[in-house]
């Protein structure tokens, strides 16, 4: 039996079925066009790049493992790059485009069904300074949200985070 991550983990992870098309000249930039022929720029990280140049058919479409952002000047939905997924068994197979999104709500409008969700990065021993970003989702969820940290399932459809299902895991607690 595995080790269950904490119910509070702050995350922002998803998989998306489709082609990575890279920009001339950088194996590292480029594009990927999901199933029904959204394009979102991305980046491949790390051991990613290395596993695409040595074991990654381009032509064929695949399951990446991808974390969200928005890039905050154009507002468009981007993706970083952190593996492929391949599922051991049909019980392994997740909703096309699924997204895990764990964090704090900080912001609720029922009227424009926009969720801005507060998602904060690991800390370190030499960095203590809590970095984060913030992630807007597309749903309805209670109208008393603010400050409760909350699981999402979601899915992209038109390049917009859609929220599937949630789970309130309550209020955050307060630093005076």
């Amino acid at each position: 039996m595995g080790i269950l991550p904490h119910p509070m983990q702050y995350r922002a992870i998803g998989i998306v079925e489709g082609k990575y098309q890279p920009l001339e000249n950088t194996l590292t930039k480029g594009v990927i066009i999901i199933s029904d022929n959204q394009i979102f720029d991305s980046v491949l990280l790390g051991k990613t790049i290395s596993a695409v140049k040595n074991h990654i058919d381009l032509n064929q479409v695949q399951n990446w493992v991808v974390y969200p952002h928005r890039i905050p000047e154009t507002n468009q939905l981007h993706f970083q790059i952190t593996g492929v997924y391949f599922p051991q068994n049909i019980d392994d197979v997740l909703p096309k485009n699924y997204f895990s999104i764990r964090g704090e709500v900080i912001y609720y409008s029922k009227k424009e069904q926009k969720v801005i969700v507060k998602i904060c990065k690991n800390k370190t021993l030499s960095n203590k300074r809590v970095e984060f970003f913030k992630l807007e989702l597309e749903g309805k969820i209670p109208d008393n949200s603010l400050k409760h940290f909350y699981s999402f399932s979601a899915t992209v459809e038109d390049t917009k985070i859609i929220i599937k299902h949630y789970i309130d895991l309550g209020l955050i607690a307060v630093n005076f």
